[in-house]
C-alpha cells in the first residue's frame, strides 16, 4: 500500500480496491489451507481441556503458539509461494509487489483472532491472580498471557509470509519452525540451574516465546527474571520487522528507502525492548 504514497488520487484508489479484492482472495485461500485447518482444532482442543499441566511452567499453554504461530507460519510460507503460480495473471494488472505482500500479511489476523479465543478458553482453568503463574502483578499476568499466547499467533505468520517472499527452499518454514522450537525449548534449561544468571536470561529472551516461571512440584513457584511487559514491546517489534522484510521485495526505488528506514527504526526499537526486558525484574520463589 505504501506504493501509492506518491500516486494521484485515482490511482490511490485503485490500488486500495485492488488491495482490498488481493486481501479477500488470500484469506479465501488461506482459511481452507489444511495446515492452518489442522493447527486451528489443535489449538481450540488444547486451549478448551486443561492441557497445560504438561509443560515446565504449570500457568501455561504453549500449543497455539505451536499450532497457530509454527503452523501457521508454514501455511503462509506456502501461500506466499503458490502466488507464483498466479504470477502470470496476477501480473497483468499493474500492481506493486507490495501491494501483494501487504494483502498476505492480512491473512495473520484469522490466527491471531484464534489465539485470542484460546486465551479466554484456557482463563477457565488458570484465571488471571492465580498462584501458580508467580509473584507477577494482576496486569503483568494477563501481559505475560498474551506474549505467550497471542502476539506468537501473528508474528509466526507474518514471518512466514516475509520468509516465503525471500527464500525459494520448498521446505524454509518447515526448518525454522524446528530451529524456533529447538531454540525456544533450549533456552528453558539454563535458568532453570542458574536463575539469576543474566546470560541465561538474555538466552530465554532472545527468542518469539519465552516462560516466566517454573513451579517445582507445584508447590514452590519460581519467577524468572526480566520485563514481560518490554518482551511484549520486543515480540511486536518482531511482527513489524517480519512485515517491512516481506515488503521490501520486489519494492521500487520510489519506496524502498521509506520500507527500508522503517526497518531501521523497528529494528532499533526491537533491541531497546530486548536489553530493557532483560535488565527489568528480579528472580524470587513463592508458594503456589
Amino acid at each position: 500500500m505504501t506504493a501509492t504514497l506518491t500516486a494521484g488520487p485515482a490511482d490511490r484508489v485503485g490500488h486500495r480496491s485492488t488491495f482490498v479484492a488481493l486481501a479477500a482472495r488470500e484469506l479465501r485461500r488461506f482459511v481452507v489451507n489444511p495446515v492452518l485447518l489442522f493447527a486451528v482444532v489443535m489449538s481450540l482442543w488444547t486451549a478448551s481441556t486443561d492441557q497445560a499441566e504438561v509443560v515446565l511452567n504449570v500457568a501455561v499453554n504453549p500449543y497455539p503458539a505451536i499450532f497457530l504461530g509454527g503452523f501457521g507460519m508454514v501455511a503462509t510460507y506456502w501461500l506466499t509461494r503458490s502466488m507464483r503460480n498466479s504470477e502470470p495473471v496476477v501480473g497483468v494488472a499493474p500492481i506493486p509487489e507490495p501491494v501483494r505482500t501487504a494483502a498476505l500479511c492480512v491473512v495473520a489476523i484469522v490466527p491471531l483472532l484464534c489465539g485470542c479465543v484460546c486465551l479466554f478458553l484456557s482463563l477457565r482453568f488458570y484465571p488471571i491472580g492465580s498462584p501458580v503463574y508467580g509473584d507477577f502483578s494482576r496486569p503483568t499476568q494477563a501481559a505475560i498471557l498474551v506474549g505467550q499466547m497471542v502476539i506468537p499467533t501473528l508474528g509466526g505468520p507474518l514471518l512466514g509470509v516475509a520468509v516465503g517472499r525471500w527464500v525459494r527452499f520448498p521446505g524454509a518454514a518447515v526448518v525454522l519452525f524446528l530451529v524456533i522450537f529447538g531454540w525456544v525449548n533450549l533456552a528453558i534449561w539454563p535458568p532453570l540451574t542458574r536463575p539469576d544468571s543474566a546470560a541465561a536470561s538474555a538466552l530465554r529472551l532472545f527468542s518469539p516465546f519465552a516462560y516466566w516461571s517454573f513451579a517445582d512440584n507445584r508447590v514452590d513457584v519460581t519467577t524468572w527474571h526480566g520485563s514481560p511487559w518490554f518482551f511484549l514491546g520486543w515480540q511486536l517489534a518482531l511482527c513489524a520487522i517480519a512485515v517491512l522484510v516481506a515488503l521490501l521485495r520486489g519494492a521500487d526505488s520510489r519506496i524502498r528507502p521509506q520500507v527500508a528506514r522503517a526497518l531501521w527504526v523497528a529494528a532499533a526499537v526491537a533491541g531497546i525492548m530486548l536489553v530493557l526486558a532483560n535488565v527489568a525484574g528480579a528472580t524470587h520463589t513463592v508458594s503456589a
